[in-house]
């Protein structure tokens, strides 16, 4: 199948929205179904916008995730208007309470019957995916382990290191790696903290925590790396700052950032690699 004669799946979505859109994403890509999504699709250096306009004029279906997030992105709203224009399938995604109002009080979509995420994740997902091989078809080939996406990472670190941080999410981006950070990410405000963060850790590929002094001072750091180690989520100690001794990783491997960032980075790939994350 030709690139100019896929049948496209088009994510629309606000970058705050990134925890279940990786999710999303993996679980319909392992399924078969073709999916255009920019973290993937779009090459560092590549003009962002005019890839964006390549994948809407590619793609035969839109996934319009409605959030309390989207509601105030003006790309997706350019995406969605820009889609309507040439007359392509559109179906709303609701994961959020003021998500099915936005699809309410959108004039293009009030009409439209949405898929309700608000619900158990597994019972929706599955006739989603059949939904959408009946408009896009199915390619086998994209179910095999090497072009399944990766998943997405917890990132572990105190705010004292957002320098490095920021470098991480790029990395990660790159890498083809959803990621779930306290400041990004799309939360749950009715949830408490803690139980909310032992479902991420959960169902994350890996946790990366960040070391540093403020890693080490931090009770929630400690916490996150402790109760990874407990659920069974693989954990990788990325050094940043020299930090001494410390107990709790005493003898634990750590990948060295302090020196060269770059080998860091090269190491850590191939790390995430070898464990087939």
């Amino acid at each position: 199948m030709t690139e100019k004669n896929k049948k496209n799946v088009f994510i629309s979505y606000s970058r705050q929205d990134d925890f279940f859109v990786g999710k999303l994403v993996h679980d319909l890509r392992s399924s078969g179904i073709n999916i255009w999504h920019d973290i993937a699709q779009i090459s560092p250096g590549e003009n962002w916008q005019k890839a964006v306009e390549k994948g809407i004029g590619q793609a035969s279906v839109l996934l319009y995730i409605s959030s309390r997030n989207s509601i105030y992105s003006k790309w997706v709203e350019h995406e969605l208007n820009a889609f309507f224009k040439r007359g392509g399938i559109v179906i709303p995604v609701v994961i959020d309470d003021e998500g099915e109002m936005n699809i309410l009080n959108n004039p293009l979509l009030s009409k439209t019957q949405y898929i309700d995420f608000r619900k158990d994740y597994n019972s929706v997902i599955q006739p989603l995916e059949r939904a959408l091989m009946l408009t896009v078809g199915h390619d086998p080939s994209l179910s095999s382990e090497k072009h399944k996406t990766k998943g997405y990472v917890f990132l572990s670190y105190a705010e004292e290191d957002s320098i490095f941080l920021s470098d991480l999410r790029k990395f990660l981006k790159n890498h083809g790696y959803a990621y779930w950070d306290y400041e990004e990410s799309d939360r749950d405000y009715h949830a408490q903290l803690f139980l909310e963060l032992e479902g991420v850790i959960r169902d994350a590929t890996a946790t990366l925590s960040i070391l540093s002094p403020a890693w080490k001072k931090s009770s929630w750091t400690i916490k996150e790396y402790l109760f990874s180690e407990e659920v069974g989520t693989p954990v990788f100690l990325l050094k940043v700052k020299e930090l001494g001794p410390t107990l709790v990783i005493a003898g634990v491997p750590h990948i060295d950032f302090t020196k060269e960032p770059m080998c860091g980075f090269s190491k850590l790939s191939k790390e995430l690699q070898r464990k087939k994350l």
